[in-house]
């Protein structure tokens, strides 16, 4: 019988080694290449955008979301627990400037955010009713919601009441701690208004070529948000009050349809009650129709009342071609003016225009700070969910491109300390150029009356 040698298995057990060794070594090595070209699976938050997306107000927000997103991706996204996490927006089309557009479908487009593109936190909201229809499902869903440019004074009211909320509203913190709100609300615009509209007798009364100002004709779209600062019946509020104690005269005051086109009969009455000073109240397209009706409308001694007052459309870089130029000398209010209301906000317009070519709505500014809000407070609170969230948000301040921002016990932005709400412009030649903010000791020169 053969027999196999000492040496001859010595052999054997070497070769084996030596293949086992290599195909650990290229096992390790395979491993070790895919490690380095295979990037490790990203981890996101989802941001849920409810705009009107068809509409100028709709479209810059969801540009200046991308923009913040983009930025803060770019930086390593948002850590919570030692872990970076990407940002990225899903929108849904509330059509909301659409007044024929009932509530329901601007509640569809929130339901579709969280139960279908699965959002977790959702910034949004233009029109008031459509707002508060939206925040009365936040806590259905324990989502915080966001709300960069309703004017509604209502949810605000409903976290947490004051002197200040419209009668029959009581406060529910427990439904709605949920909403927080960064554009100024309704009830809240009358100081700035009463102040400019002072500053602005003041200054028509020392200089030629204006109208007598102190008698008033109040115009205001008839909108939920209208309630507090026009009054209802119009004229009847708190705001024409206070300055008819100033010196002021309502001489005319009007409720109109939303998206009335035809303003002839209104101006008519404006002419003979013999206004100089129409205080307009609108957010949306109406607005440009009657602007365009002023301008070309044949005024006795061919004197045109001032017009200026909020209007959402108006501080828009577009409100000007809407309105075939019409807009000369027009005053709006708030205005998107390149004035720097930080160190964060002409870098941001100038940016904003370079990429899309033209200058940011209000929307878009209040929406990248909001998106920048988000991620911080996600940060801080370890988590997008909502009973961490909120905590998070009720005690952030944050430096934005609008001011330096923290929320009130209402969750409604700290007012007067947000510049961009206290910043008016005029539309001059195209251009809306500041003319007055509430810490302006007089009117800006550069102010010209309507022409004749």
């Amino acid at each position: 019988m053969r027999t196999i040698s000492n040496a001859a298995i010595s052999r054997s057990v070497i070769v084996a080694i030596v293949v086992v060794v290599i195909v650990i070594v290229a096992a390790t090595s395979i491993l070790a290449y895919q490690r380095l070209v295979q990037k490790p699976v990203p981890h996101y938050v989802t941001l849920g955008l409810s705009l009107p997306l068809s509409y100028a107000v709709g479209q810059d927000a969801y540009d200046a979301a991308q923009m913040a997103v983009n930025q803060i991706n770019a930086n390593g996204g948002v850590v919570m627990n030692n872990t970076h996490y990407m940002l990225r927006i899903v929108a849904e089309d509330t059509d909301e400037l659409d007044w024929t557009i009932p509530v329901d479908q601007g509640v569809s487009a929130l339901e579709k955010l969280v139960t279908v593109d699965h959002a977790q936190v959702i910034l949004g909201g233009v029109r008031t009713d459509v707002v508060v229809a939206e925040a009365a499902k936040l806590a259905q869903y324990q989502i915080v919601f966001v709300d960069i440019e309703s004017n509604e004074p209502i949810v605000e009211c409903e976290v947490h009441h004051s002197p200040s909320c419209p009668p029959g509203i009581t406060a529910n913190y427990t439904a709605y701690k949920y909403y927080f709100h960064l554009f100024i609300n309704g009830s809240a615009i009358a100081p700035y208004l009463v102040k400019f509209a002072v500053e602005l007798k003041n200054y028509a009364q020392t200089h030629p070529g204006w109208p007598n100002v102190t008698r008033v004709a109040v115009m205001g779209e008839n909108a939920l948000w209208t309630v507090g600062p026009v009054g209802r019946p119009a004229g009847n509020s708190t705001l024409f009050h206070v300055m008819q104690n100033l010196g002021f005269k309502v001489v005319y005051a009007s409720l109109f349809p939303l998206n009335t086109q035809d303003f002839s009969t209104y101006l008519s009455q404006i002419a003979a009650s013999k206004a100089g000073l129409i205080m307009l109240f609108f957010s949306g397209s109406d607005g440009a129709s009657f602007i365009e009706q002023w301008q070309s409308y044949n005024w006795p001694n061919g004197q045109k009342p001032v017009v200026f007052g909020p209007g959402l459309l108006g501080g828009f870089s577009e409100f000007w071609t809407m309105t075939n130029g019409a807009a000369q000398s027009y005053i709006t209010w708030p205005a998107t003016v390149n004035v720097s209301f930080t160190p964060k906000t002409v870098p941001f317009i100038d940016a904003f225009y370079k990429e899309y070519g033209h200058t940011p709505n209000t929307a878009a500014l209040d929406m990248y700070d909001g998106v920048y809000i988000v991620a911080q407070a996600m940060s801080i609170a370890n988590s997008w969910k909502a009973y961490k969230l909120i905590p998070a948000l009720e005690s952030i301040t944050y430096t934005g491109v609008i001011g330096v921002i923290h929320f009130t016990s209402s969750h409604g932005i700290n007012l007067p300390s947000i510049p961009m709400y206290e910043q008016f412009g005029q539309w001059q030649n195209g251009v809306l150029v500041p003319i007055w903010n509430t810490t302006s000791s007089s009117i800006s020169p550069k102010i010209i009356p309507p022409p004749s």
